[in-house]
């Protein structure tokens, strides 16, 4: 809904996440899984989490009548990535719940390559299916991911309580290893704490 300069890069990026869902569709597919079990937990629980958390997001986007499209994107963007990110610790079953939910979601966006990683995971049509629908006991969680960062650059990640207050997430931010490393030896001007976001450490 609003003007936009081409971009070579832009059309590179978006070829590059598709390129890697497919790549990590077809891989899970190859690998052989039970249904994933009604109680998920560590790695797989994280999926499930996040899974559900891109179907109440990219859903919203949808039905808000702002063409927010971007947004949608990027939150399959964020759980492929999740994916990606626990391949070696969460199970083949986990995997390809996560997987079916990026495609399923995709599926409007890029239709040729998102139906063609659903039906490597499920062996099914992606347009016969329903529209996944988020389940609100999913969508809370007692941790999430506070992005931590030193005069507004990103150095770290950690996970801090949902519940934490100021202080204690300044203390986690601070005690994060790559955020010491841009710390140590500097003066610490000002701590701007986001709650449920961010720690931005300023320093000289």
């Amino acid at each position: 809904d609003q003007d936009a300069d081409w971009s070579d890069e832009g059309v590179e990026g978006v070829h590059r996440f598709l390129g890697r869902l497919w790549r990590l569709s077809a891989e899970v597919a190859a690998q052989s899984a039970g249904p994933l079990g009604a109680e998920p937990d560590g790695a797989d629980l994280t999926l499930v989490r996040k899974a559900h958390w891109a179907i109440d997001r990219v859903t919203g986007v949808m039905t808000s009548g702002r063409f927010a499209f971007n947004a949608a994107i990027a939150a399959v963007m964020e759980l492929t990535n999740e994916v990606s990110r626990l391949r070696d610790e969460a199970s083949p079953a986990g995997m390809r719940a996560a997987l079916e939910t990026a495609n399923s979601l995709l599926f409007p966006f890029a239709p040729h390559a998102a139906a063609d990683g659903y039906d490597r995971l499920t062996g099914t049509r992606v347009w016969e299916q329903p529209w996944p629908v988020a389940d609100p006991a999913y969508l809370a969680s007692d941790t999430y991911e506070l992005v931590c960062q030193v005069n507004g650059k990103l150095r770290d990640r950690v996970e801090a309580p949902a519940d934490a207050d100021r202080e204690a997430l300044e203390a986690l931010a601070l005690a994060a290893p790559n955020v010491r490393t841009h710390v140590d030896g500097h003066e610490i001007v000002k701590v701007i704490v986001v709650p449920g976001k961010l720690v931005n450490i300023v320093v000289r």
